[in-house]
């Protein structure tokens, strides 16, 4: 019996938040199907937040469209109670708007829903462990792949440490103050590093950064 409670207590604890009671429902049982996973509670955008303190997840997995308050905004909402939160972005129109709004949001990463649903078994434990998951199905030429390593070895010292703090989920206030510099500093060096990196946006450049493991 204690060996048993020792095995679910070491699962990653799991946060479905989505409004369509069909896609929890194939989630979950896909979810709970996993050994080292286990789907402890369920939400739509309004009640994220009050779900989320009652049952205190390891990862919160957040669907981006949903009425009344999308995922967005319940993440932003989530990471100003608990700015050590975990989310994944779960996105079906694959919206780069999307992407980058959900990383300035504080999203880890995030995957899609018409993917395989082993990508999401992968970005749960990653996310978990403490690190991010972009899925390669997504917006593809995020990731860069022309991009050679003479082009990572030209960003400074400081670009990096803002790429790290970016794929982290930091947002620019954040970034400021982990560093001790300004704001405009924080931007200007973001600037710079997409510039080189040849990439348009932040979600773009989140992913770089967290595919070169900066």
């Amino acid at each position: 019996m204690k060996k048993k409670k020792r095995q679910s207590e070491a699962k990653i604890r799991v946060l479905l938040v989505d409004d369509h009671a069909g896609m929890r429902e194939a989630l979950r049982t896909f979810i709970n199907l996993q050994t080292d996973l286990a789907v402890v509670a369920e939400a739509d955008g309004r009640s994220a937040l009050d779900v989320f303190a009652r049952t205190t997840p390891d990862v919160v997995l957040m669907d981006g469209s949903m009425p009344g308050k999308n995922g967005i905004e319940a993440t932003h909402e989530l990471r100003q109670f608990q700015p050590a939160v975990r989310v994944i972005g779960l996105t079906l129109f694959e919206s780069s708007t999307y992407l980058e709004d959900m990383i300035a949001a504080g999203a880890k990463g995030y995957v899609s829903k018409t993917g395989a649903p082993t990508n999401i078994a992968k970005a749960i434990r990653a996310v978990a462990a403490g690190g991010t998951y972009f899925d390669a199905n997504i917006s593809r030429r995020s990731a860069a792949p022309a991009q050679t390593k003479t082009v990572a070895d030209d960003l400074s010292a400081d670009e990096r440490a803002v790429l790290k703090r970016v794929a982290s989920g930091q947002t620019n206030d954040e970034i400021a103050a982990d560093l001790e510099v300004p704001v405009p500093v924080v931007e200007r060096r973001r600037t710079a590093a997409m510039k080189k990196l040849n990439v348009r946006s932040r979600a773009e450049l989140a992913r770089v950064a967290a595919l070169r493991q900066w």
